[in-house]
């Protein structure tokens, strides 16, 4: 998978609790170990930064300074093998954006995030680059060479929607192992308070019990960001 190089975030391990089913075996303990988080990074975005040189849309986002701010959040999830060889089958992460002191159709919204999909892991992922129109784009992404029986890897979803996420799938010939950054375009009104809910969750392969679900227990500096 990729991240950043550009900055230098410490992880932090998250345990994952089984998810109670109905009918089913009783759950199994915790996990540790296998998921990591790392703290996030946000930015706000100039109206000329954003433009990137583009002098009428800088025109338009300094028109909208007054209404709306942009920021950038990014923050690292990383997934480990076991021990015991029970591997990911899949996992998600949620990001849902909150302004609290906004009325419901004045909430901060995802304008633009990355990744959007991954047929494979990309290599290490050079700066965030911004379009005019403020969409992320990634400086690198390698794909396999076989791309007609590779299978989706990692899907991000929920632009101009206020909980966007990213959903992972093991394939046969990738495991669900190892770093992404994820990265979010924030767009909130102007000097509002703007908090980022985390939530991740996965499925693991058991040989004995079958798939079990979790959610992870993440403590809360890391599942609620303050974005100001």
């Amino acid at each position: 998978m990729n991240h950043l190089d550009s900055d230098v975030v410490s992880l932090q391990d998250i345990d994952l609790l089984p998810v109670p089913r109905l009918n089913a075996p009783a759950p199994s303990a915790r996990l540790r170990g296998r998921v990591s988080l790392g703290a996030a990074v946000v930015r706000r975005l100039s109206a000329e930064e954003a433009a990137a040189g583009d002098e009428g849309w800088r025109d338009f986002l300094e028109s909208e300074s007054a209404h709306s701010d942009y920021l950038l959040l990014s923050l690292v999830c990383a997934f480990r093998p076991a021990d015991n060889d029970d591997p990911f089958v899949d996992a998600g992460v949620g990001i849902r954006l909150e302004a609290p002191d906004e009325p419901s159709d004045r909430q901060p919204i995802a304008w633009s995030i990355a990744p959007k999909k991954r047929l494979a892991p990309a290599g290490r992922m050079g700066r965030i680059t911004l379009t005019a129109k403020l969409a992320i784009v990634e400086s690198s992404l390698d794909i396999t060479p076989d791309q007609q029986r590779e299978q989706l890897f990692l899907v991000g979803m929920g632009e101009r929607d206020s909980d966007p996420e990213w959903r992972f799938r093991a394939t046969s010939a990738v495991p669900l192992i190892g770093d992404e950054t994820l990265s979010i375009v924030v767009k909130t009104p102007s000097g509002s308070p703007v908090r980022a809910h985390v939530s991740v969750a996965a499925t693991v392969k058991q040989r004995r019990l079958g798939l079990l679900p979790y959610r992870a227990d993440l403590p809360p500096a890391l599942r609620t960001i303050d974005l100001r």
